[in-house]
């Protein structure tokens, strides 16, 4: 019985061997996931022999114990044989793995290399394409083309403006460089005739100047234009707004700048400021020029006329400037601009300009007698000059309706003594002169025969109030 139990034991045990022969026939091993690092590792199980152990009755366990003893050796063989299986297939998945990685490093290279080849080609073709642009390569044709800026043109604005014209090529390049070189603003608005052959730092350059516009309006203002004259004529030419002109006109902002506008005393009496200091030429201007800039001119050309040049006023005397004059004739500059606009709103011609300013001396004479001439007449201390009556307008009809039936002008000569309160026209240089050196004679009277179409205007003087009543009869005044 004992040798049946232990023929059985021994045949159980043989069917835990493995031999190298049956390796084949063992089916792969599953792949096992790499473990961490720093994975713990697991204690294996122990194997519990007692259940399911095919020996029979429990009582036996401490035999099957014994004779499994007996051969341990062989048993823990085989399974280190598997161990050493699993090592290596773990070592050979963690080499497949390393040749995947380098092979997916490789790619990498490949496709970012190539990215950055792609990427330097795009931005070298912009650069050549922008920098050719920038220096006019390709734009040899020397044409000139017309372009209106507007006033505060925004650089988008600008670029559009010359793209369209074909002046230049590249848009964002030509806003990169106009940033880069700080030159987004202070273009110039205005009409520029622009060669297409410019490169970009002429084309900014050429519209940031005046001196390049060509949207020029030339514009005579004759001798005895009011302000308001002149601002109507500069608004109907698109120089600048009539409103803007003449509230520039009674400011003072300019008063630092031009030495002679600080003798204006009177300013609260005056309709306009700066009335008489505009001094009638031609001038050129820029459509939609800034009022300053236009006043600027007419009193640079005052200052020039009246404070740099030398002239001669009379042929015994030497050439002087005209404040000079007035300084030796005992006159301020603001009585002789006063008295020329008076001369130039009443005479007739240039002659007549010198005998109707020795009429009024003489008038202005009398003041200091209260108004009484040297014939014993009295009534001289008012000019009574009808080119007063109605200032600033010219006449009674330009006066607004709404005003006509009860406006009195404050520089009216037949209700005030001596020169109104300032200017009423802008008077030329003949007129001026003719303030500062009158004719010398004893009348106190002057008319003028109204001109026709075949006539000019004829004067007449009297020293008497008879021989001008007679006079007015000839002239058809009465």
């Amino acid at each position: 019985m004992d040798n049946e139990l232990e023929q059985k034991r021994k045949e159980k045990i043989e069917g835990f061997k493995i031999s190298f022969d049956d390796l084949d026939d063992i089916p792969d091993v599953p792949e096992v996931p790499e473990e961490p690092e720093d994975a713990v590792p697991q204690e294996p199980e122990d194997i519990d022999i007692k259940s399911d152990d095919g020996l029979g009755e429990a009582d036996d366990y401490e035999d099957a114990q014994q004779e499994l003893t007996s051969y341990s050796d062989e048993a823990y063989s085989d399974q280190e044989l598997n161990k050493s299986e699993l090592r290596a297939a773990k070592r050979s998945d963690k080499k497949r793995r390393r040749r995947k990685a380098k092979k997916n490093r490789v790619i990498f290279r490949v496709i970012w290399i190539t990215m950055v080849v792609f990427v330097s080609i795009m931005i070298g073709e912009y650069l050549m394409v922008g920098v050719n642009d920038m220096l006019a390569v390709g734009r040899e044709k020397n044409d000139k083309v017309s372009v209106t800026i507007p006033k505060d043109a925004s650089l988008d604005q600008i670029t559009d403006i010359l793209i369209k014209n074909n002046v230049i090529k590249n848009e964002s390049f030509f806003k990169l460089f106009a940033t880069v070189t700080k030159a987004t603003s202070g273009f110039t608005q205005g009409t520029f005739e622009i060669a297409t052959n410019k490169d970009y730092l002429a084309i900014i350059n050429y519209m940031q100047s005046d001196m390049n516009r060509t949207d020029v309006v030339k514009i005579q203002f004759p001798e005895g234009y009011t302000v308001n004259d002149y601002a109507s004529l500069l608004e109907k030419n698109k120089v600048c707004s009539a409103e803007a002109f003449i509230k520039l006109c009674n400011s003072s902002e300019l008063d630092e700048d031009y030495e002679f506008l600080k003798d204006i005393k009177n300013t609260k009496d005056r309709y306009y400021r700066l009335e008489g200091y505009l001094f009638p030429d031609t001038y050129e201007f820029y459509v939609g020029e800034d009022p300053e800039s236009v006043i600027r001119k007419f009193l640079a050309n005052y200052r020039r006329r009246c404070y740099l040049t030398r002239q001669r006023f009379d042929k015994n005397e030497k050439k002087s400037t005209v404040d000079k004059k007035a300084e030796a004739n005992g006159m301020t500059m603001e009585e002789v601009i006063t008295l020329a606009s008076l001369i130039q709103a009443e005479a007739a011609d240039e002659d007549d300009m010198y005998v109707i300013s020795s009429i009024l001396h003489n008038r202005l004479d009398t003041i200091e007698n209260g108004g009484k001439n040297k014939f014993g007449e009295t009534g001289f201390a008012k000019l009574q000059l009808d080119s007063t009556e109605f200032y600033p307008y010219k006449s009674q009809s330009q006066v607004p309706a709404s005003l006509r039936s009860t406006f009195a002008s404050t520089y009216s000569t037949y209700k005030i003594d001596g020169l109104p309160a300032g200017p009423i026209c802008n008077p030329g240089l003949e007129a001026i002169k003719a303030a500062l050196n009158p004719s010398k004679t004893d009348y106190y009277y002057f008319c003028h025969k109204p001109a026709t179409d075949e006539e000019p205007a004829v004067p007449y003087y009297a020293k008497n109030n008879s021989e001008h009543i007679k006079n007015q009869e000839k002239a058809g005044l009465i």
